[in-house]
């Protein structure tokens, strides 16, 4: 069974503080701190269908995300072991 957890998330939103807290599966930390904020603000683009990769078209693959370009930065994540809130370098957050 997979324990859950749940990670408190501070940054700034369109140039205002915001906060957010998800439930982590223990996979990959930043990875799924930088997914949760694609998906809270990231309208998704719908592109036309498409043939599939193994038939020679793009279906299948993901673009990466600019947060920045979303308005999204001064990423900040709370790690429980530390008790320290650890920051999210901006390089990170253009290609999410």
């Amino acid at each position: 069974m997979i324990d859950h957890k749940t990670v408190n998330i501070r940054y700034n939103f369109k140039g205002k503080p915001a906060e957010s807290a998800y439930q982590f599966d223990g996979v990959d930390l930043i990875n799924s701190v930088l997914a949760h904020l694609v998906n809270l603000h990231v309208e998704p683009t719908h592109i036309p269908a498409q043939e599939r990769m193994e038939n020679g078209g793009i279906r299948n693959t993901q673009r990466n995300v600019n947060l920045i370009e979303h308005g999204v930065d001064d990423v900040f994540y709370f790690d429980e072991e530390s008790q320290e809130w650890l920051e999210i370098p901006s390089k990170w957050l253009v290609n999410a």
